[in-house]
């Protein structure tokens, strides 16, 4: 019976013995070691601000309404017309429906040699601001675009019933005003055309766009969007910087021409 409790005990000792030579002896701590979890935890990334989204057709008409009411009932409307300035916008115009006659902003199809052809004019210059009009001061160039059916808040051709309306409305142009220290060489052009062999599948049905793409900029008079009573409905001017303008097929959404960075 005692041979077998020193047989015991001896195992027993030997299972110990293994377990402790396995395990691996505590490290000291080394100088000022901090714990893992006291450790410093890497900064959040700072959240830049997005870009603000770029000013479409309905927002410029919209702001414009705008400035007209704040203009006719007194109100100071400073702050918003700060909020606009650099904005980047993006314009369409409409052209060429059909039935619309017009020699400067019009479009034709050879249907023999398959070639389209389209032409778009700028229809604002300095003659088409007042010289008494304070707007008109410090600037010796003015081009532009005028908004045709400004109450159509997307660009498109309107139904026959509408069509003929002549109905009282705004005029509102997107306009760019040079000074004499401005080179003349980087200035927009005034007409764009197109020549392009186009498929007759191809062939606009609807019309085509004009997209004009900048920036809104500060007028002379600290306002982005200047307006003036004219006869019958206000005249408003948006003041823009060009840098980009492109003839396109709303159907497809092919850029049949572009011009930019002037």
């Amino acid at each position: 019976m005692v041979h077998r409790r020193l047989m015991l005990i001896a195992a027993s000792f030997v299972v110990l013995s293994a377990w402790s030579c396995g395990r691996k002896p505590a490290e000291p701590p080394q100088g000022n070691a901090v714990a893992p979890s006291q450790q410093q935890q890497p900064a959040a990334p700072i959240a830049l601000p997005e870009p603000e989204p770029t000013l479409q057709r309905e927002q410029l008409i919209l702001a414009v309404l705008r400035a007209i009411s704040d203009d006719a009932l007194g109100r100071d409307d400073a702050e918003a017309q700060r909020a606009l300035k650099g904005r980047e916008f993006e314009l369409r115009l409409r052209f060429g429906c059909p039935g619309a006659a017009s020699s400067s902003r019009s479009w034709s199809y050879d249907d023999k040699k398959g070639v389209l052809r389209a032409r778009f004019d700028a229809d604002l210059d300095a003659k088409s601001v007042q010289a008494s009009n304070l707007l008109a001061k410090g600037y010796e160039g003015i081009l532009g675009f005028t908004i045709e059916r400004p109450l159509l808040l997307s660009a498109g051709c309107p139904s026959s019933e509408f069509a003929a309306a002549t109905t009282s409305v705004p005029t509102i142009a997107v306009a760019q005003l040079f000074t004499a220290d401005e080179s003349r060489v980087q200035r927009p052009e005034k007409s764009y055309q197109i020549t392009k062999a186009v498929e007759p599948a191809q062939k606009p049905t609807e019309g085509l766009d004009v997209v004009i793409g900048g920036q809104l900029t500060e007028l002379s008079d600290g306002r982005v969007i200047h307006c003036a009573p004219s006869d019958g409905a206000p005249a408003c001017i948006i003041g823009a910087k060009f840098d980009r303008v492109a003839i396109e097929n709303p159907v497809s959404g092919v850029v049949l021409g572009q011009w930019s960075q002037w």
